[in-house]
């Protein structure tokens, strides 16, 4: 099955390639077993050298979605046979991308939340109270807050007591870590930390208090509200 044509921009282009062939595997548009065009019908689609084409293939057979065979071509792999999680900076091209990061991001961070209601002992208590009164003490320093912020969610995380679930947020929540602060330099930093760190207090509380589904409650009020504030 051919990938379908695209032209891309000169920044980041075997990446782009890369993403736009990963993509159709994903979605299901290339199926294992289908062999992808050959160097020159791929160069032809997306408008660009065969050298950025073979650079591009080679991402996706590090990444253990494509195979190749020698003398016959490179062939799609299954997304489950993927051997990385990878996330440059050219996958994140368009708003659309860190919307559905963002959305990964909830699915993840309202489970992490969950758990930790129930898995928290103490000293996760007083690190994830201590990470609030960290947030709570910035003062106009954006680029501050957001890294005591990010160190929130990833005291939620630990207390989860689910080191995937650690892993996982940590490495989401770098990818996004600057365009929320970005985002978060055209709004006016008193009025929306005041909010946001309410709304942290918020998910404390109720991990605090043992009550898995208001954790997991809070924590997805609290994203979506911040999505909606930082326009991601």
């Amino acid at each position: 099955m051919a990938v379908a044509t695209t032209k891309l921009t000169r920044q980041g282009l075997p990446s782009q390639v890369a993403n736009h062939v990963r993509d159709q595997i994903v979605q299901g548009t290339l199926v294992p077993g289908d062999r992808l065009p050959t160097e020159r019908e791929m160069a032809e689609q997306h408008g660009v050298s065969r050298a950025v084409i073979r650079e591009a293939v080679a991402k996706l057979i590090h990444e253990g979605l494509v195979n190749s065979r020698q003398g016959v071509g490179a062939f799609v792999a299954s997304p489950e046979s993927a051997t990385a999680l990878v996330l440059d900076p050219g996958s994140f091209a368009e708003p659309k991308d860190f919307k559905h990061l963002y959305e990964l991001r909830l699915v993840l961070e309202s489970g992490a939340a969950e758990l930790a209601a129930q898995n928290c002992n103490n000293d996760d208590l007083a690190a994830i109270e201590a990470a609030i009164d960290s947030m709570r003490s910035v003062q106009d320093s954006h680029e501050i807050y957001v890294h005591h912020d990010i160190a929130f969610h990833r005291t939620v995380a630990a207390a989860s007591k689910n080191p995937f679930v650690s892993m996982f947020i940590s490495f989401v929540d770098r990818k996004l870590q600057e365009s929320i602060y970005v985002a978060l330099r055209k709004l006016d930093f008193e009025a929306t930390t005041e909010i946001s760190i309410a709304e942290h207090r918020t998910i404390f509380d109720a991990i605090r208090a043992r009550d898995p589904n208001a954790a997991s409650a809070a924590m997805r009020s609290h994203l979506n509200n911040s999505s909606r504030r930082l326009g991601l």
